[in-house]
């Protein structure tokens, strides 16, 4: 199938995809991958493997600009900059075995799991935005942390490496309720944790050939799109409390379930 020009009406459609999935990126910190997919496919008329190497160029420019633009918004200490580098190594590992067993997995399985989980949290955290009530179930501290952080992010990568998705919606939640971190701070730890597997992902696919020059300007525009969009979704942080953060991610979360249902 050849690629469409960056010049067509489609690259419109996928700028206009750009915006929206980097402004969830900017004020969330969730990727979007799950939702550009489809539009890459079924709208910018791209074949699936050209497809997925555009959504992680565009997930490049959005996470990128994302975690810049949101690291200004809260601290970060030396603990959970060590808790991200070790969830970052476990995510590369992770997404190598994915990408490696991809192939010889159902997905229908995972799918399902992946599901069930997004969905269950998503209700979960409408509630507790609807009660402005917070619940945690763990929270650890020193080696016991790092440990956790890597046996959560390990299993993660792998099932978002077979399912060709960045896995921040299944990461986050697991930074809310197991290691205690505020909304947005998950959010932005959860982007830069994505950050080297999304490098790797496109030097490997450009080297492969997956990402030619005419599929590449598709990719940079609507890249740029969603950077800002990512701009957007920034500036709304510091006038939104936690609940409607946490409100307007559980209603993410349950509508990526119910699209990976339907699809």
């Amino acid at each position: 199938m050849a690629a469409p020009r960056a010049t067509s009406p489609r690259t419109g459609i996928a700028a206009l995809a750009g915006v929206v999935t980097g402004a969830a990126a900017g004020f969330i910190g969730v990727g979007g991958g799950e939702f550009r997919i489809p539009v890459l496919v079924e709208w910018v008329r791209l074949p699936l493997a050209a497809a997925g190497a555009v959504n992680l160029l565009v997930g490049l420019f959005t996470v990128g600009l994302s975690v810049y633009r949101r690291g200004g918004l809260q601290a970060q200490t030396s603990e959970d900059l060590a808790l991200v580098a070790v969830m970052s190594v476990a995510s590369l590992v992770g997404a190598s075995i994915g990408a490696y067993v991809r192939d010889k997995l159902p997905r229908r399985p995972l799918k399902v799991v992946v599901c069930v989980y997004l969905g269950i949290v998503g209700v979960w955290m409408l509630y507790e935005a609807a009660i402005h009530r917070e619940h945690v179930l763990f929270e650890p501290a020193g080696m016991i942390r790092l440990i956790l952080a890597a046996v959560v992010a390990l299993p993660i990568a792998t099932v978002s490496g077979v399912l060709g998705v960045a896995g921040g919606e299944m990461r986050i939640p697991a930074l809310l309720y197991l290691f205690g971190m505020p909304v947005t701070l998950a959010g932005t730890l959860s982007l830069i944790v994505s950050l080297p597997t999304l490098v790797a992902g496109v030097l490997t696919d450009r080297r492969l050939g997956a990402l030619p020059n005419a599929v590449l300007a598709i990719g940079v525009v609507m890249g740029l799109a969603s950077a800002v969009g990512v701009l957007f979704g920034a500036a709304l942080i510091p006038y939104a409390n936690r609940e409607t953060i946490k409100g307007v991610l559980g209603a993410i979360l349950v509508l990526a379930a119910a699209h990976m249902f339907v699809r």
